[in-house]
C-alpha cells in the first residue's frame, strides 16, 4: 500500500490532495474506482475539516501518483 499519494482532480485547473494515511487514501481510492466502474457517482474527500464532494462523470479528469509502494 502506498504511503504518500497525491491526487489530482479536474483539468485544466485541478484540485490537489495529498494523503499520507493509507487507510484514508484507500477509502477515497475505492470511491473513485467504484464511480469509474459505474460511469457515475460521487467522490467525498475530507479536507481540512471540510468535506469536498465531486460528482464523477467520464469527463472529470482524475489521476494520482503513489510513492512508498
Amino acid at each position: 500500500m502506498a504511503t504518500d499519494v497525491t491526487l489530482y482532480i479536474g483539468a485544466p485547473n485541478y484540485a490537489k490532495f495529498r494523503f499520507t494515511d493509507s487507510h484514508a487514501w484507500e477509502g477515497v481510492r475505492s470511491q473513485i474506482i467504484t464511480a469509474m466502474n459505474n460511469g457515475r457517482g460521487t467522490i467525498e474527500i475530507d479536507h481540512k475539516g471540510d468535506k469536498v464532494v465531486y460528482v464523477y462523470s467520464p469527463f472529470l479528469a482524475i489521476s494520482w501518483t503513489e510513492s512508498g509502494v
